[in-house]
């Protein structure tokens, strides 16, 4: 514990500079998009199929956008990169909150899915994956927990502004806090910071051919074939997480289970994701993350099998704990194991090509569950379905140790 918080005031001012990022990232997260909805549904005349699809278009728009403008950050100076990101941001807020066509929405959801959702959090944990060697658990798992704060906290403050000033000037406020408050926290947290830190092109000099032609054309790495070893477990995670949230009032009124009942219980998922988080870091930093990622996926294993037998109402939450164990935990040794088998040259090249193959879970998951269950199946039956998929990829997940 003392070893910890003697990191923490070593390098606070970068650690911060991470948590600062994937905090505000949350203006482009679905939990914080979605509260505009009702009243782009209001004011345009969208149905929820209308307004979902230009979404969907939106995210994945995004998702083919970042290998291509997420490798920046392996080259470009973190200052200017940063910047460069939260002003696209910032314009992206601008952009929908003056939304008068649906083109315009589109231009808007994609600017907070890109620049938001993407590469704010990107930046984050590319510079912590960079920055740290020996602490790099610790440092990525100080950072995300980024996340679960804007969770916690920021839903009730838009609720609130969107309530009492509208949702145009409530995203024009959101845009103004990018410029005002965290553009000059990102230059003072960053103002000291090592000179190879602040410029990753100094660290490609020395490059070998195939690290150039990676940070160059980003496709390059769906030839590594380690790339297929650890994407199957990257995929998981976000095609079932997901597809569970989101038919889980559906889950719910088949067992039983009030909706506030269902909803309550996200917030063990959020708490248990948090520490999760925060106790991977030391472990990675011990037993290094190719160590661990085979086994990432065993606490989410056990929460579907729950999910799959369990009718109590207590089922959910106690099934959420071991969703969020994986969820928590995996974000950490997941980045860390891309610095650990890519290397930290190519860093951003890597996440980003990992970011997309993510968001394209997230869009697919939904669609497999109600294919599924519009062809019959039961919860339970898909759920066992899925926990053989879990079991075969944490099979395969173990070539990771040899690789």
């Amino acid at each position: 514990m003392r070893s910890f918080l003697v990191f923490l005031r070593k390098h606070r001012s970068l650690l911060l500079f991470g948590v600062l990022l994937t905090y505000f990232s949350s203006y482009g997260q679905t939990f914080l998009i979605s509260l505009y909805i009702p009243e782009l549904e209001r004011v345009f005349g969208f149905s929820s199929t209308e307004v979902s699809s230009l979404y969907a278009v939106a995210t994945m728009g995004s998702a083919f956008t970042l290998p291509w403008v997420g490798r920046l950050v392996d080259t470009w100076a973190l200052r200017r990169f940063t910047l460069f990101v939260l002003v696209g941001f910032t314009v992206a807020c601008g952009i929908l909150s003056v939304a008068f066509h649906p083109i315009v929405v589109v231009l808007g959801f994609f600017g907070l899915r890109f620049f938001g959702q993407g590469l704010m959090s990107h930046t984050s944990i590319s510079t912590m994956a960079r920055a740290f060697e020996r602490d790099r658990g610790k440092a990525i798992s100080i950072a995300t927990l980024g996340h679960p704060l804007g969770e916690a906290t920021l839903p009730l403050l838009i609720a609130f502004l969107i309530g009492s000033i509208g949702w145009r000037t409530s995203l024009q406020l959101s845009g103004a806090s990018l410029l005002i408050l965290v553009v000059p926290l990102v230059l003072l947290f960053l103002r000291k910071q090592d000179k190879n830190l602040l410029h990753p092109a100094l660290s490609q000099a020395g490059a070998d051919d195939r690290v150039q032609a990676s940070a160059k054309n980003p496709l390059r790495v769906f030839r590594e074939r380690t790339f297929w070893t650890i994407a199957p477990a990257a995929f998981i995670v976000g095609f079932l997480n997901t597809a569970i949230f989101f038919f889980q009032v559906k889950l719910g009124e088949s067992r039983g289970w009030s909706a506030t009942w269902v909803a309550g219980s996200l917030s063990v998922f959020a708490a248990t994701s948090a520490l999760a988080m925060m106790g991977s870091g030391p472990l990675v930093d011990r037993l290094t993350a190719r160590r661990l990622f085979p086994f990432m996926l065993i606490p989410f294993t056990i929460g579907v099998v729950l999910l799959a037998v369990l009718q109590h109402p207590l089922g959910y939450p106690l099934a959420l704990v071991f969703l969020a164990l994986s969820h928590g935990a995996g974000s950490t040794i997941k980045n860390a194991l891309f610095a650990e088998v890519f290397g930290t040259k190519i860093i951003g090249t890597v996440r980003s090509v990992f970011t997309t193959v993510m968001v394209f879970s997230t869009a697919l998951g939904p669609v497999t569950f109600g294919l599924l269950l519009d062809a019959g199946w039961s919860y339970s039956a898909i759920f066992w379905a899925v926990a053989a998929v879990l079991v075969a990829i944490i099979l395969w997940s173990m070539r990771i140790r040899h690789e």
